[in-house]
């Protein structure tokens, strides 16, 4: 299959050269660096697990004393050590002089290529063979496809987003190879990556009240099902945007006085309540708050449904399989957290049993049930 270079030099008649860009000057505080980036832009291209792989990578380039530039991308990368928003032609200046550069391919692939800079690079919407870097040696190159034999999308869009196949271990271990830090190699093997792992989400057990630092806009969920004290769950209501979770219904007085901070109510019912009156219900609509029932048994969503045909009924926690086995090296990482008592927990099951910043797997059904937020490893 031709490279697209060839393509285009083919149709239009002419040779292949090597591009020239002139450099603006970028002032540097360091030497020894590399280069990553992310395409924002394209959603196929969007690479989700640099924080992994550089958390993989630092305590390695630290010991060379090798820092990481990110060049562009509207969000900055969780281990970077700059994060720079500069022209083409300063990245092309910052480039000319990085010992490597990260990314999926694309400009700033090529013009690492064309000034002899190592590069490794990630496909996903397209094959390495049609457009990895032209202008330097092979050896200089290392190209990433995801695992599987899945024809890439060739789209801005993926419903499948293949690139994030690629293992960040995998690519870790490129980085340092190009590098030639031959001697250390990458004792990570990813086991899962659960399809909600990228979500934050912050959960408080309103007993105690702590102070939470989130983003401005960001909602927090009160696990009111988990244990409550009406004071505490009243402060967190009154100082955060938040959504409920909860076993029992909020006096309509109550609702009222926390309402313009609640933006969803999730409440877990039983087919055996009394009827909710429709006074309640309307009320919930008119406060502008999204309710939602939930039920711990399948069995009883559709119950449910006929008795409130115009509230949406979800079946809580579905039963998941185990996708490893458990050993004394299987750990997780988590973007969620429950927050109680000044402790925070990455998992359901870890609260339960009070281990908080604990990241070994739990060999649990309320650990396993809770697995599409997590990345599973060895």
């Amino acid at each position: 299959m031709s490279h697209l270079l060839e393509e285009y030099a083919k149709n239009l008649g002419v040779k292949i050269s090597l591009p020239v860009v002139k450099d603006h000057f970028f002032p540097m505080t360091f030497d020894n660096y590399i280069t990553i980036s992310n395409d924002d832009d394209v959603e196929s291209k969007h690479y989700p697990f640099y924080s992994v792989v550089l958390n993989l990578l630092i305590p390695f380039l630290k010991k060379k004393n090798i820092k990481i530039v990110q060049l562009g991308g509207k969000m900055k990368i969780e281990g970077v050590d700059h994060a720079l928003n500069v022209t083409f032609k300063q990245q092309s200046f910052i480039l000319s002089r990085s010992l490597l550069h990260l990314g999926s391919d694309n400009a700033l692939n090529h013009l690492a290529s064309a000034k002899k800079v190592p590069t490794v690079n990630l496909f996903g919407n397209t094959l390495p063979e049609i457009n990895r870097p032209i202008f330097s040696r092979s050896s200089f190159n290392i190209n990433l496809t995801p695992e599987g034999d899945k024809k890439p999308c060739f789209s801005d869009k993926d419903p499948d987003l293949q690139i994030s196949k690629i293992k960040a271990e995998v690519i870790a271990q490129s980085v340092l190879d190009l590098l030639n830090i031959r001697d250390e190699k990458i004792n990570f093997k990813t086991l899962h990556v659960g399809p909600a792992y990228l979500t934050k989400l912050v959960e408080v057990v309103p007993t105690h009240f702590t102070p939470l630092q989130i983003l401005p806009d960001q909602v927090i969920m009160i696990r009111s099902d988990y244990g409550i004290n009406e004071e505490v769950f009243l402060r967190y209501c009154k100082n955060y945007k938040v959504a409920i979770t909860t076993d029992k219904l909020i006096q309509p007085k109550g609702l009222r006085q926390i309402s313009p901070n609640v933006k969803e109510l999730f409440v877990f019912i039983d087919p055996s309540w009394d009827t909710i009156p429709e006074s309640y219900l309307s009320l919930v609509k008119r406060l502008g708050i999204n309710l939602i029932f939930l039920t711990q048994k399948e069995e009883d969503v559709s119950i449910i449904r006929n008795k409130y045909f115009d509230i949406p009924v979800k079946y809580a926690y579905p039963e998941k399989e185990k996708v490893c086995e458990v050993t004394d090296k299987t750990r997780f990482i988590s973007q969620k957290r429950i927050v109680s008592e000044g402790k925070e927990y990455l998992s359901y099951a870890h609260f339960k049993k009070g281990l908080d910043r604990n990241n070994k797997v739990l060999d649990t059904p309320e650990y396993w049930k809770e697995l599409d937020h997590f990345y599973i490893y060895e």
